[in-house]
């Protein structure tokens, strides 16, 4: 893809993203909340969507900068934030296998001034990017604790 071609994506996205901000910042907290009559998702579910699509979107680029042979998983276009079909076992090893090469590329590259960077995350208060790098790490720890407690009440051997 060339850089003309890059700039003029990230220039339709920019407008398409302002134009939607504008609308958002036009309707009320409820109207947030709504979906189409004849069901689906909210509004707020959508904006969700968009976000964490872009979100990961990035992290993607990025990811494929390092690892070029890594692939994305449809969740990384977010795909997976409702009603999706489950991942077999081994798509959900592969997902997070595809996060730890990331990690383990990504995070000593990240660039110093990012790290140092001081941003307001409601609602834990004003921290540097670096300072959360710790309890991000501590959460997934308490998540692969919690998947291990729940398969093991469900009478299944974990090992690790």
């Amino acid at each position: 893809m060339s850089a003309a071609a890059l700039v003029a994506a990230a220039a339709a996205t920019h407008q398409t993203l302002s134009d939607l901000e504008a609308v958002l910042r036009a309707v009320a907290d409820a109207d947030l909340h709504r979906a189409d009559p004849d069901g689906g998702w909210t509004v707020a579910q959508i904006v969700s969507h968009i976000h964490l699509s872009g979100l990961l979107w990035i992290a993607d680029l990025e990811r494929l900068r390092h690892r070029p042979a890594l692939f994305m998983f449809r969740e990384e276009l977010g795909h997976d934030a409702l009603g999706a079909p489950p991942p077999t076992s081994a798509e959900a090893a592969d997902r997070l296998a595809s996060l730890r090469l990331a990690l383990d590329d990504c995070l000593p590259a990240a660039d110093p001034a990012a790290l140092d960077k001081a941003l307001e995350v409601p609602p834990f208060g004003t921290l540097t990017a670096g300072a959360m790098l710790q309890p991000i790490a501590g959460h997934l720890l308490a998540h692969a604790n919690q998947i291990r407690a729940i398969l093991g009440k469900r009478g299944v051997s974990v090992a690790g």
